[in-house]
């Protein structure tokens, strides 16, 4: 091709591109005149070339340069029109492009230095012709090395973040237990949970009843584990811990703008958060009345409206919730609605007081210690019978504090009497061990109280003064003192 046609070929090519930026197309069409000569192609790419962030040098077949844009330019400190016809290596002394246009394979991703302290990112990039090798184009991805290790760091510490707070999500709205969970060989146990078992296998709202510390949230984790909608997201709001000005965002969501301090963009309810799996509402009985209104219409509807929002969704989930008060009585006193109270009451549960079981306590106790991985500690049958004997008012979660309490004062691997708690041992007198005469003194029920106490004591202890008075938190001496007030000592073998 003559230099009259090659600048011909080239200026159409650029009328070409002018034309089609004129008409807003930006495609690029061939022109009628192929550009057979690398330096026609390099000139005519030159206007993008110079305007990219990538360092692009273009080499000839020898390894000469033939292309540099301003961006490599500004890199290498130079000027890009006298770097032209420069060889490579003047610039990179132990450059590849020599390799690359031999074997005609490109190189991507390698690391390239071009001075002591610098290391680039870069791409090898043959150019062919008829499956002929003409020239490489050596391409930064990154003008430093550093740049690189920098994103990767930051991407790598994104990747982390990201996987914890999925992670984190799955956690917070997973089942951590099953029925399998809940201990227990008592009949009345053992009801409560195959109850709870046929009640999973529907889709309609559960109850779940029971005293402070029964194990009112296992039952509802099982319930959910145990139902169709396992897979799904298991959400649970304490209605107890939320301030009740607060509750009804917590549950249904709002929109920008909904009250002062709303989010912008909203947030969603857990509720929401619940579609497709269970929502477990744990102390219903604290739920305000507005709040009971809305959450029977979204239960019965599955339509919900968030605060301060024009349009409802669709949500699909199974309500449970738990209580340990007394909803009737509450619906007397205008404290919980009825219709409410009546869509939950076709499916209860009643979980069993502790004191209601009380062959389950030395199964429960088994259980914290293997949990607490000391299975090489053991109760004594005098710190059994202590822990049958008392009424715990706290139920299970009681019972564990007991036994976490014991086991940090445990001195070899039994836990005896002198490990339980004093209120635990002083309790199982019980008041009926007072003298049930309203008419007496006070200090006269006091003193018969504390003879009981310290009878116990003593009992438990087989007559050993100095671990009973440990046990009592009171000094050998003062144990002595009080015995012989109340006409022990004769008892002490």
């Amino acid at each position: 091709m003559t230099n009259k046609s090659s600048e011909q070929s080239f200026h159409g090519a650029v009328a070409s591109v002018k034309e089609h930026s004129r008409t807003g197309n930006a495609t690029i069409t061939a022109v009628h005149q192929p550009l057979t000569e690398i330096s026609e192609l390099v000139e005519f790419l030159g206007m993008v070339l110079n305007n990219v962030y990538s360092g692009i040098i273009v080499c000839d077949p020898e390894c000469r340069i033939i292309f540099m844009n301003e961006v490599y330019a500004d890199l290498l400190k130079v000027d890009r029109h006298k770097a032209v016809g420069e060889h490579i290596k003047e610039y990179f002394p132990h450059s590849r492009l020599s390799q690359v246009l031999a074997t005609g394979m490109p190189e991507v991703g390698q690391k390239c230095s071009f001075r002591t302290d610098t290391v680039l990112l870069v791409n090898r990039i043959p150019l062919k012709t008829n499956g002929k090798t003409v020239g490489v184009i050596l391409q930064t991805i990154f003008r430093d090395y550093k740049d690189f290790r920098d994103l990767v760091t930051k991407l790598n510490l994104l990747e982390r973040a990201v996987k914890y707070q999925k992670l984190a999500l799955e956690v917070a709205f997973s089942p951590i237990y099953n029925f399998d969970s809940i201990i227990g060989e008592s009949n009345a146990i053992k009801g409560a949970k195959t109850l709870a078992n046929k009640f999973a296998k529907t889709d309609s709202p559960v109850l779940i009843m029971g005293a402070t510390g029964t194990g009112k949230e296992l039952f509802a984790h099982g319930i959910h584990s145990a139902s169709g909608r396992s897979s799904g997201p298991f959400v649970c709001v304490n209605c107890a811990s939320v301030p009740k000005d607060l509750l009804e965002s917590e549950l249904f969501g709002y929109e920008t703008g909904a009250f002062t301090g709303a989010k912008s963009g909203g947030k969603p309810g857990r509720i929401e958060l619940a579609d497709g799996g269970t929502l477990f509402l744990d102390e219903i009985g604290e739920l305000p009345l507005n709040a009971q209104a809305k959450l029977l219409r979204v239960t019965e509807n599955k339509v919900l409206d968030r605060i301060g929002g024009t349009r409802s969704s669709r949500v699909d989930f199974r309500l449970v919730a738990a209580t340990n008060r007394d909803l009737q009585a509450m619906i007397n006193s205008g404290e919980f609605r009825d219709d409410l109270y009546y869509r939950l009451n076709t499916m209860i549960v009643e979980i069993p007081r502790l004191s209601q079981r009380a062959e389950d306590i030395p199964v429960l106790a088994k259980h914290f210690l293997r949990v607490a991985e000391r299975i090489d500690i053991h109760l004594s049958s005098r710190a059994v019978a202590a822990l049958e004997t008392y009424d715990w008012p706290g139920n299970v979660r009681e019972l564990k504090s007991v036994i976490d309490r014991a086991l940090s004062l445990a001195e070899n691997s039994i836990i005896d009497v002198e490990q339980i708690t004093t209120k635990v041992l002083g309790l199982t007198c019980g008041s009926n061990e007072l003298s049930g005469n309203p008419y007496n003194r006070l200090s006269e029920e006091m003193a018969l109280f504390e003879k009981t106490v310290l009878a116990r004591a003593i009992k438990l202890t087989s007559g050993n003064m100095s671990r009973a008075a440990k046990l009592l938190g009171i000094s050998r001496s003062t144990l002595y003192e009080k015995c012989q007030k109340h006409n022990l000592l004769s008892t002490i073998s």
